[in-house]
């Protein structure tokens, strides 16, 4: 099942086009960005990402991805910090 920290694992290496930097920027070590990309690669039985020389690039299958991820894990985010806060304002 795609998880929130899959999908925040493969934001930062959107951002940061590198496993290895978007480990450091999670606190993560680099083998767990991989390992949370594979199972996300997996669960949507879809390549995300392209070796790109040192980096990596998107693939088109990544592309399409982002904008949901992104409103999957901002959604996340904002509960998360209303229930922090008890925040009982409707959105």
């Amino acid at each position: 099942m795609m998880t929130i920290d899959q999908l925040d694992a493969f934001l930062a290496v959107v951002k940061y086009h590198s496993f290895h930097l978007a480990a450091e920027k999670l606190f993560l070590s680099q083998p767990s960005i991989s390992s949370r990309i594979q199972a996300l690669e997996r669960e949507l039985n879809a390549e995300l990402f392209v070796k790109n020389g040192r980096g990596v690039k998107l693939s088109e299958q990544g592309e399409i991805l982002i904008p949901y991820a992104k409103r999957m894990v901002g959604t996340y985010k904002k509960a998360l910090s209303k229930l922090e806060n008890g925040d009982t304002k409707k959105d």
